[in-house]
């Protein structure tokens, strides 16, 4: 049987998944947790009073503070997630593959999974890290984008990146988003969302790499229609409230 978390670590894990979502709904957290929303709801209006973190309207969310976290914060975030999603992820690529890949927490998974299980593959990103860890296999080849060097993303951004995209395709885009709903993904901030839609253009399909605390997040803009979304890969079955995303067959949604 699962242990109970005490009511400092249940605190201390609230304030780990905002770092990593804007947004966490307290009913997915009691589920986490095994205890009752009220638990969990009185554990966020005491961090509330805190200062700590802040409560959406009508109490069914909590949402962070403004500041939106580094990549170094949210790699130590959802790890055994973020695995599942990953190992489900390479069964979409072949040998001779081209893939975009952004910069990300949760694409940082995915590229150490290709790097270890496939071999003659194209990676072309703007991620200083997916770099290096894909150079540590001799077979796959690493196109990195140049551009402005955001230390906080260990990525490259700006037009300069868009442009060196342009240049190439790929047959498959994975990207990750901060957050999903029915108008397709989003993120907080618009370099980001530049790079991804730079991708997406380019490729012939989109996989989209996000976990299970995503569904419902609205972040400052909407990175591409939901029609351009191939697959989502996630490590739950999102609530049923945004399970209406995925009615029409596209995107296809696979669960690590």
């Amino acid at each position: 049987m699962k242990r109970k978390l005490g009511k400092q670590a249940r605190q201390e894990r609230i304030v780990a998944e905002l770092r990593a979502n804007p947004t966490v709904r307290i009913s997915a957290l009691a589920r986490a947790f095994g205890v009752t929303t009220e638990t969990v709801r009185r554990d966020v209006d005491q961090l509330s009073r805190e200062g700590v973190v802040s409560r959406t309207y009508g109490g069914a969310a909590v949402t962070a503070l403004a500041h939106e976290p580094s990549l170094d914060e949210r790699a130590n975030i959802l790890v055994e997630e973020r695995t599942r999603i990953a190992n489900r992820a390479v069964g979409f690529v072949q040998p001779g593959d081209v893939l975009m890949i952004d910069s990300g927490a949760t694409t940082s998974h995915f590229v150490r999974r290709l790097a270890v299980e496939l071999k003659d593959i194209t990676i072309i990103t703007n991620s200083i890290g997916h770099a290096a860890v894909a150079g540590t296999n001799p077979s796959i080849k690493v196109i990195l984008a140049p551009g402005y060097y955001v230390a906080r993303e260990r990525g490259t951004y700006g037009p300069e990146v868009a442009e060196f995209l342009r240049r190439y395709r790929a047959n498959q885009a994975f990207i990750g988003a901060g957050g999903m709903t029915v108008e397709g993904p989003n993120d907080v901030s618009a370099e980001l969302c530049w790079v991804k839609r730079a991708m997406i253009e380019r490729a012939g399909a989109c996989t989209l790499l996000i976990d299970h605390g995503k569904f419902g997040n609205l972040g400052l803009e909407v990175i591409c229609p939901l029609e351009r979304v191939t697959r989502v890969i996630t490590d739950r079955a999102p609530p049923p409230e945004h399970q209406p995303i995925f009615l029409k067959g596209k995107p296809e949604l696979v669960i690590g």
